[in-house]
C-alpha cells in the first residue's frame, strides 16, 4: 500500500533570524495600538498597531524577512516570481488574550514574526472541517484538522498561504505576546494569455 499526501499546504518556520530581536521588541513596545473587533466583542485582550505598514519603520527586519520569503518562494516552492509587502502590523496579546479563527483575503502569502518566544505563545492552523464529524482513533498528519506551532524560541518567522485559516491560541502566560504579521502580493507579470495581470 502506498499513501501519498496530495497537494499539501507548505507552512515554514524559521528560527533565530539574523536580527536584533531586543531592538525590535524595544521599538514595538512604544508604538500606538488600537482595539480589535475581537476585543470589542468580548475578552480577547488583543490589540493591533495603528500603523499598518510597520515593516517600513523597521528596515533591518524588513530586509531579513524579505530574504526569507524570497528563499521560500524561489528555492523551496520553486516559483519564478517576485513579491511585494502590502500590509504589516504588530499584534499585542495580553494574558488570556486570543484571536478568532480567520484568514487573510486579498493576499498571496502571509507571515508572522515573533521577537520573543514563550511555551504558551501558539498559533493554530485549521483545515476545512470534517463534515461528517467522525471521531479519530488517533490524530495523525492525514486526519488532523488543526496544527499548533509553539513559539518557544526568540526571533521566529512563520510563512503560510494567506487562505490558510489560523488563530492565536489563548496566551496562558503572564507575558505580553508580541508579533509582527504581514501580507504579500506578487510583483510583476503573472499568468498567461487573457489571464495575464501585471502587479505593480
Amino acid at each position: 500500500m502506498q499513501i501519498k499526501p496530495i497537494f499539501p499546504q507548505a507552512v515554514l518556520g524559521f528560527s533565530k533570524l539574523q536580527v536584533d530581536h531586543n531592538k525590535v521588541l524595544k521599538y514595538i513596545e512604544n508604538i500606538e495600538f488600537k482595539i480589535t473587533n475581537e476585543s470589542i466583542r468580548g475578552d480577547a485582550q488583543l490589540y493591533v498597531s495603528k500603523n499598518l505598514n510597520i515593516l517600513d519603520e523597521i528596515s533591518f527586519l524588513r530586509e531579513e524577512i524579505y530574504n526569507n520569503v524570497k528563499n521560500y518562494l524561489n528555492n523551496i516552492m520553486k516559483l519564478k516570481m517576485d513579491f511585494q509587502f502590502t500590509t504589516s502590523w504588530v499584534t499585542k496579546t495580553f494574558s488570556n488574550g486570543y484571536s478568532q479563527e480567520h484568514k487573510h483575503p486579498n493576499s498571496f502569502l502571509s507571515g508572522v514574526y515573533y521577537p520573543i518566544g514563550n511555551e504558551n505563545f501558539k498559533i493554530k492552523f485549521h483545515k476545512e472541517k470534517n463534515i461528517w464529524g467522525t471521531e479519530q482513533i488517533e490524530i495523525n498528519d492525514l486526519n488532523a484538522d488543526w496544527y499548533n506551532f509553539n513559539i518557544t524560541e526568540n526571533s521566529v518567522l512563520i510563512l503560510f498561504p494567506s487562505n490558510l485559516r489560523h488563530s492565536i491560541e489563548k496566551n496562558l502566560s503572564d507575558k505580553i505576546r508580541y508579533s509582527i504579521a504581514f501580507n504579500t502580493l506578487p510583483l510583476g507579470e503573472m499568468g498567461t494569455g487573457d489571464s495575464k495581470i501585471n502587479f505593480k
